[in-house]
């Protein structure tokens, strides 16, 4: 009886040293939330506020180091597809084909959506034209419209200056504005919202499209349109009237053009990826985000901070 219980305490104590054996056979993580490194995909257009998200955590976090690489919100998420990159910073949510190649693949990635943005409408500075509605826009774009002397401008030929067609800004204007229609030939494509303002700014008859983060640090040689939706709800109570991408109109809907911003994740809760995004959701994160013309989408605000913090042109 003695001996029987006897080998009932020594199993139990051969188990757990088996169990201990095995744990300390698997190497130690040499990274956190607030360690180490990773590689992030961020669209083009709203790079510069993530820029500064990220040299703020850096700060804070100085063992944590985030690079960030720029490229298209199409480029971007065919990375995380390919899984060459497990965390991206869309300029728009995954399109219809998009999340069925997610679900076809079963791919296991979260959805974080940190800010709404507002797609700005430039002109040059000496151009007259203030405000558009937004089926003048639609006719601009489909090549309908010609010249700015057809909306109460200067005689000359309208130039348009189109995003990359890989781009959210490209996709979000074509859906909300041409409802899927064709873009017209524009007389110039380019890679960058910098070069997007540098056309505009050199072609006194140019149009083109920037997200608001662009317009923070906006020269004098670019105006940002006010715009008007024919077609807004009847609830909105705004028909016939025009708005500029301020933080206010954004958030209330009166704004035309809008997008979400959203973070597209494969990284587990134990990687540098994980902090990251906890700080762009958190207080201080959704701070910088208010700072630069965008809405927040994961803190409480007020409608009057918002209207206080509009973009001055």
């Amino acid at each position: 009886m003695i001996l029987k219980n006897r080998y009932r305490w020594i199993i139990p104590g051969w188990t757990f040293l088996v169990v201990m054996s095995i744990l300390g056979c698997i190497p130690e993580r040499k990274e956190s939330p607030t360690m180490g490194k990773i590689t992030i995909a961020v669209s083009e257009s709203i790079l510069p506020v993530i820029k500064q998200e990220e040299q703020r955590f850096e700060e804070w976090y100085s063992e944590a180091h985030v690079d960030l690489l720029s490229m298209t919100a199409r480029e971007a998420l065919t990375r995380l597809f390919n899984d060459t990159i497990k965390v991206v910073v869309s300029s728009r949510s995954m399109n219809a084909e998009e999340q069925e190649v997610a679900k076809r693949s079963k791919l296991d990635f979260q959805e974080y959506k940190i800010a709404i943005d507002g797609i700005a409408i430039i002109v040059n500075a000496k151009n007259s034209i203030e405000k558009l509605r937004t089926t003048q826009l639609d006719s601009i774009y489909r090549g309908l419209i010609t010249r700015w002397d057809a909306i109460g401008g200067k005689k000359s030929s309208i130039q348009i200056c189109l995003p990359n067609r890989n781009s959210g800004t490209f996709e979000i204007v074509g859906m909300n504005v041409l409802k899927g229609g064709n873009f017209t030939t524009p007389a110039q494509v380019v890679e960058t919202s910098h070069g997007m303002i540098q056309y505009v700014s050199e072609h006194p008859d140019a149009i083109g499209m920037i997200g608001v983060n662009w317009l923070r640090d906006n020269n004098e040689s670019i105006r940002t349109l006010e715009l008007s939706d024919p077609n807004a709800p009847d609830s909105l109570g705004i028909r016939g009237k025009y708005f500029a991408p301020f933080q206010a109109y954004i958030y209330s809907g009166f704004y035309p053009i809008t997008r979400g911003i959203y973070i597209y994740s494969k990284a587990d809760m134990y990687s540098v990826g994980a902090g990251f995004i906890s700080f762009i959701t958190s207080a201080p994160g959704q701070q910088i985000i208010l700072n630069n013309g965008l809405v927040p989408a994961t803190m409480p605000i007020r409608l009057v901070e918002l209207t206080n913090k509009g973009i001055k042109q």
